[in-house]
């Protein structure tokens, strides 16, 4: 019976283990395992019919051009399964369907994808003249007369988004698709990898919408994780206050008096965090202390700041936390997630330096 039962576990091991052993390479990844072949196989080297290979997605090889292109693709993704995606009538091809180590099957040549590109992709290929080449561009009209292409990303693979910002997050590789291009991005990715701020997605692609106006169950969250996500006396009581994550963070605000709820029982999660209101919230959490609102008289709109928030918002101003805005101090305009961030940014230095 012993025998029988470390027979059935060793069975089940050698079953999963090449399971376990599969890992899908980002298309990063795969294109620096790619090119890495270069070497080995570099421009102008004779290819031809005779150059047979045997590759690891299936149980078939082939020579010349499919034959290059299925040994390039085993050096991307080893023993991962491949499956044909085939052209229809209806379906042609498109340039949208490939990723970094598709094989492409075109009429009468195979080549493998390096990039691609909104009208083109670059390929490297076997038994192109009877040599390899690497670099050549193929129009996105020639894909569209492609029959099919093999792919080894299985169909639950998420591919992010071309310009989307790589970031290394607790030693996971995760992208981030709406900051490319932000005049804020340098500023998110650093409240991003300080673990102050995440983002909204699945898996390893997020957005962080940095246009969208921060509410106050944000701010607290993020100052509760600044704060090294202590444990709290009591959760939230507030009968606006339903939704898990929110809990911890607001007790903390509330308990340590950043923030006070908008009511008796409210606490209001969902309303725009203002320039005054976090400016508020910075100068309780740094527990600063000043009696001097000079620095607001430079602003024609100083009237406009609320009596409760006058001395932290002069403090946010002097310590070049928040800045004007256009000439104003616009206390009463709310703030963006990109703003907060930046406002985020400064504030941690000066707290770094008033620790020196």
């Amino acid at each position: 019976m012993t025998k029988r039962i470390l027979s059935a576990l060793l069975i089940a091991v050698l079953l999963i283990t090449p399971c376990l052993a599969l890992s899908v390479p980002t298309e990063k990844e795969a294109y620096e395992k790619i090119i890495s072949m270069k070497s080995q196989y570099p421009e102008g080297r004779a290819w031809n019919n005779s150059h047979y290979y045997s590759w690891k997605g299936g149980t078939y090889g082939a020579s010349a051009c499919m034959g290059f292109a299925m040994l390039l693709s085993d050096a991307a993704f080893d023993s991962l399964p491949a499956r044909d995606i085939k052209a229809t009538a209806s379906r042609k091809i498109q340039i949208s369907d490939l990723h970094v180590g598709d094989i492409l099957r075109l009429p009468g040549h195979s080549v493998i994808v390096l990039e691609t590109h909104p009208d083109h992709i670059i390929i490297a290929e076997g038994n192109w003249e009877r040599r390899v080449h690497w670099g050549r561009k193929i129009t996105a009209a020639q894909v569209s007369r492609a029959q099919y292409y093999t792919t080894r990303y299985p169909e639950s693979t998420v591919f992010p988004k071309k310009d989307a910002v790589e970031i290394v997050l607790d030693g996971k590789t995760v992208y981030f698709e709406d900051i490319a291009d932000h005049w804020a991005r340098e500023n998110i990715i650093a409240c991003v990898l300080s673990g102050m701020i995440s983002g909204v997605g699945e898996d390893t692609c997020f957005n962080y919408f940095p246009d969208r106006v921060a509410t106050r169950a944000e701010l607290a969250s993020i100052l509760y994780r600044a704060k090294g996500s202590p444990e709290v006396k009591s959760e939230a009581s507030f009968s606006d206050i339903t939704v898990d994550w929110m809990k911890k963070p607001v007790s903390f605000v509330t308990e340590s008096g950043i923030m006070s709820g908008t009511g008796e029982s409210t606490f209001s999660p969902n309303t725009p965090v203002t320039r005054e209101m976090l400016a508020v919230c910075l100068y309780r959490y740094a527990q600063a202390k000043t009696e001097d609102i000079t620095a607001l008289s430079a602003f024609p709109d100083s009237e406009e700041v609320a009596p409760y928030a006058g001395e932290a918002l002069a403090w946010a101003i002097e310590n070049e936390i928040i800045g004007g805005k256009n000439g104003k101090l616009a206390p009463c305009d709310n703030t963006t997630r990109a703003e907060l961030a930046t406002v985020l940014v400064r504030f941690s230095n000066v707290l770094l330096n008033r620790s020196k």
